[in-house]
């Protein structure tokens, strides 16, 4: 079936109108605030157009509508994609959508590239996984030719089949080409594995992780291409704004306004004693439409020179029609100059300096190893924050890695946390998470880690920017 008899047999699945939906439709199109024209890419306009668009809106302002819809599969999955990020439901609803339909079938799986959502600077590849007698698939981690200079992310792994998932390509330095070949392997769990697999033996947070590999159960390969009308969407805003927050002196540059995401460029002066991590901040326009910084995808890039970020990202108001932009600033994120690395004394569980509000809960010798454990408050219900990085140090400014870290509720208490050190954290009551860091071979009594960030700032006043 091709992609016109696919809408067409889809139109026929929504008629007649369930009951939940009539006049809907309608009732959503008069609240439209202006006339969009529709890109078609080859697909005959008339009503399939009208009932796309009409259906984006329905999902996000019409919660009866989705449920009404929920036993039609294509408009469920299509309902999840727009769901999840409020930049690409706009790209939707204004139907910047390159639908691309590529489907191949390997070993009784098929997989198909439904559509992307691209710009100068982003690549949002949309596809699903099918094979009778999966519980889940997933989809391994990409592979490109050319060879591609950006963050990639991947969807969620062990998705059921037919679900709609994503990889999202992120590009700082350079600008989205005009198409590449993509290759991916599959992966899948049929739930007879669980019965059939020999019970675990019991771990350590410090052993060695496991690395067994799954099965590759089928190969993919996609020749992508990109319609430059949209590669070429972006623009350059021009800002060049200094202010002073908290003592330190920011300069914001530049902002990039793409249809999936803006770009807030930011400069500290070389005089400064902290380095930036992180900004609070939304845009507004003129008719006091929210903007707010992203949560589900890449939030910012850092400077490769220096330990601080250079780019923060928004949502994006590109379709918002927005003849002003106004920024707001109201907190920061820093990390200390002198602060880059800090002495923790793990045989006396102190250190000389720690961020602010974390405190160190324990360190415990573990055979040739360490487990530390700091506790932070959470910023909010349930939302943790890293603390520190990956990278240690011993006395001599030796370099080590560690192969992992976890995040809890609750202190790691298997053989390490004494008694009365868990009844205190019980006492202390909830509201902060512990990050546990396995120090692994690691015989000296002191170590050198390196914070995240060392102090939060809030601004008394909001710092306003213009930006157009």
């Amino acid at each position: 079936m091709n992609r016109n008899e696919e809408y067409q047999a889809l139109l026929q699945e929504l008629e007649p109108t369930p009951a939940a939906l009539d006049g809907t439709a309608e009732r959503a199109l008069r609240r439209r605030r202006r006339d969009r024209r529709l890109r078609l890419f080859g697909v005959p306009a008339g009503s399939l157009a009208a009932c796309f668009v009409a259906f984006v809106l329905l999902v996000n302002l019409f919660p009866p509508f989705a449920r009404a819809c929920g036993t039609v599969p294509v408009l469920r999955t299509l309902a999840q994609a727009v769901a999840w990020s409020p930049s690409l439901s706009a790209a939707v609803e204004n139907d910047y959508v390159q639908p691309i339909g590529q489907s191949q079938t390997v070993n009784g799986i098929t997989a198909t590239i439904e559509y992307v959502i691209v710009d100068q600077k982003q690549v949002n590849i949309f596809f699903t996984l099918e094979g009778e007698g999966y519980e889940s698939l997933s989809a391994e981690m990409p592979e490109f030719t050319p060879r591609q200079q950006c963050a990639v992310l991947s969807s969620d792994f062990r998705q059921p089949p037919g679900t709609l998932l994503r990889f999202t390509l992120d590009y700082s330095d350079n600008d989205v080409p005009e198409g590449f070949t993509m290759t991916f392997g599959v992966t899948g769990e049929t739930g007879e594995e669980a019965e059939d697999r020999p019970t675990a033996p019991s771990r350590s947070i410090l052993d060695e992780p496991e690395r067994e590999e799954p099965d590759i159960l089928a190969e993919f390969t996609f020749d992508l291409a990109f319609d430059p009308t949209y590669t070429a969407q972006g623009e350059i805003v021009p800002v060049n704004s200094t202010f002073q927050l908290d003592g330190q002196t920011l300069t914001v540059t530049e902002a990039e306004v793409y249809p999936t995401h803006v770009r807030v460029n930011v400069e500290g002066d070389p005089d400064n004693t902290a380095w930036l991590e992180d900004l609070d901040f939304y845009l507004e326009n003129e008719d006091g439409e929210r903007f707010d910084s992203i949560t589900n995808g890449v939030s910012a890039t850092e400077d490769p020179d220096i330990p601080a970020m250079k780019s923060f990202r928004l949502e994006s108001p590109y379709f918002a029609d927005s003849a002003h932009l106004t920024l707001h600033i109201t907190g920061a994120k820093w990390l200390d100059k002198d602060m880059e690395r800090i002495r923790v004394d793990l045989i006396n569980g102190t250190a000389d300096r720690l961020p602010e509000d974390v405190a160190l809960y324990s360190a415990e010798r573990s055979g040739n190893g360490w487990l530390v454990q700091f506790s932070a408050p959470e910023e909010e219900e349930m939302h943790f924050h890293q603390l520190f990085s990956m990278t240690y140090y011993d006395a001599e400014g030796n370099e080590y890695s560690m192969d992992s870290r976890s995040t809890m509720t609750e202190p790691y208490i298997e053989g390490f946390i004494s008694d009365e050190a868990f009844d205190a954290y019980r006492a202390a009551g909830e509201g902060r998470f512990f990050e546990v860091l396995p120090l692994q071979d690691y015989p000296y009594e002191e170590v050198w880690l390196c914070p995240v960030y060392s102090r939060t700032t809030q601004a008394e006043v909001p710092v306003t920017i213009p930006i157009k």
